[in-house]
């Protein structure tokens, strides 16, 4: 099981520049262990995106960002460069009509929902939905708009397994409730989980002030350099949280679409300050 350290470059992303609009699609399915928010949460946005880059656009919509294997990156920081500029950014949510999501027998639609205007930069339509559904195999289908030139898709997925055996530094994730995981100084952090059977990515993530996202094949380790690890406690600071992400990627094709993707991102947590 080799370990592999952090070294600190980005996300996989586009830079913003003054390209011509790109239009993309995901599906995302979200599961978190030891949060606030139990069950499955089911997703999808259809965007327009002009002056956007990959690295804002997931806080702005609220979509999963697939991490960059041996990395680790700051978000939501003061000076956050990824931050767009709202005199010429613009990202259009589009409403392709009802998405219908089944899995394991039950069957949901999601509807768009009206997304109020973001500081002139994000508008349309978000499609979610939520509750204790299986994690098996998933079929999001919908018939597309002529509206929204965006054309129908029919895609299928397995969901990655759960996250089984997480220990970060000395503690196990998920903590029971009400239990809250001290970030003691030390020379380096040892991440370790039972790995995967797929080419799944991990995601560390760091959130308190603003947030750090630690990337690795799904192969049992990763550790944290000391400069990453005291970086992170900052990032904690009194009160915070520690996370370890599974994420399936599936590309799919429709017309309208530069790019869209089928995303699972299962996840284990903690609540997390400095000792």
């Amino acid at each position: 099981m080799a370990a592999v350290a952090c070294t600190g470059s980005g996300y996989e992303a586009q830079s913003e520049g003054d390209s011509p609009a790109r239009v993309t699609g995901m599906l995302f399915v979200e599961r978190v262990e030891g949060g606030s928010a139990p069950g499955v949460q089911v997703g999808a946005r259809f965007l327009r995106i002009v002056g956007v880059s990959d690295d804002a656009l997931s806080d702005l919509v609220g979509t999963p960002a697939l991490p960059r294997v041996g990395a680790c990156v700051e978000h939501g920081t003061a000076s956050d460069a990824a931050a767009p500029d709202p005199l010429r950014a613009e990202v259009r949510l589009l409403d392709v009509g009802p998405i219908n999501v089944q899995t394991d027998g039950r069957l949901l639609s999601m509807q768009p929902r009206r997304f109020p205007d973001l500081w002139n930069v994000v508008s349309g339509v978000l499609y979610g939905a939520e509750g204790d559904l299986p994690l098996g195999t998933w079929r999001f289908s919908a018939q597309g708009s002529p509206g929204a030139e965006v054309g129908g898709f029919d895609v299928t997925a397995q969901a990655p397994e759960r996250l089984a055996g997480v220990r970060v530094g000395d503690l196990t994730l998920p903590m029971p409730a009400g239990m809250v995981m001290p970030l003691a100084r030390r020379a380096s952090l040892a991440v370790r989980w039972q790995r995967g059977t797929s080419d799944d990515r991990i995601a560390i993530v760091f959130e308190g002030n603003g947030s750090m996202v630690c990337g690795a094949r799904d192969e049992g380790a990763f550790d944290l350099d000391g400069a990453a690890y005291e970086r992170a406690r900052e990032i904690v600071g009194n009160g915070g949280t520690v996370s370890v992400h599974r994420m399936r990627s599936r590309p799919f094709a429709t017309q309208g679409l530069d790019a869209a993707t089928l995303v699972f991102d299962l996840s284990v947590r903690g609540r997390a300050k400095l000792d």
